[in-house]
């Protein structure tokens, strides 16, 4: 019975003249705000993959700088470790399977880093040419040479699917500007022919020890 009276009288407000414009009023300001809101969030959205989905770019090539830049204030970077039968494990990984998001949850990359490939990178001239070009191209640091100063900086970096290095990070320094030069030399080595999963170009994460021997 409630529930028809309340019927009636809403029949009866919305058939009057003051109801029906009172309805139209507030279908309009909902129409508004909605419109508002849309608007709000594209911009915004729009506004948030500016700032932060081309910072991402750089974060996902390695750049340290940019990597805690863009947890701090754009998103977060999910990774996952599988074993070599495509299980998740907690143990020394196969592959790990990376994921980068912004704040909104749109997805700026999904892609995989193997630590173990079918065919491992390799650079042009194999073992020997890599030697050689090491031996060619770096230059002692002078404050290393002045002490005397003898060691192995190793190195990390991923060997993209184009054979390109990217995401190059010093694992053991020894200082003096050794950890500099092998970063430098590094960064300007020639294309690797890149590493294979049945059959297909992967991203491989490779260590490196670059020595510094007088």
């Amino acid at each position: 019975m409630e529930y028809q009276s309340i019927l009636r009288l809403f029949t009866t407000f919305a058939s009057s003249n003051f109801g029906q414009k009172y309805i139209i009023i507030m279908i309009t300001k909902t129409i508004i705000a909605i419109f508002f809101l849309t608007t709000l969030s594209v911009s915004s959205y729009s506004q948030e993959y500016d700032t932060c989905g081309n910072s991402g770019e750089e974060a996902w090539a390695g750049d340290t700088a940019a990597v805690r830049a863009f947890l701090i204030s754009c998103g977060r970077i999910d990774t996952t470790n599988y074993d070599e039968q495509g299980k998740k494990t907690k143990g020394k990984p196969h592959h790990q399977k990376i994921v980068m998001k912004l704040n909104s949850g749109k997805e700026l990359h999904n892609d995989s880093i193997y630590f173990l490939a079918e065919s491992m990178p390799s650079f042009p001239g194999g073992d020997a040419g890599l030697l050689n070009y090491l031996k060619e191209h770096i230059h002692y640091p002078a404050a290393a040479r002045a002490s005397r100063m003898e060691g192995k900086v190793v190195l990390s970096f991923i060997v993209d699917r184009s054979g390109a290095i990217s995401g190059m990070k010093v694992l053991r320094g020894i200082g003096k500007g050794c950890d500099e030069e092998a970063v430098r030399v590094i960064g300007s080595m020639p294309k690797w022919t890149p590493g294979k999963v049945k059959g297909k170009e992967v991203r491989v994460q490779m260590n490196l020890p670059v020595k510094f021997t007088l």
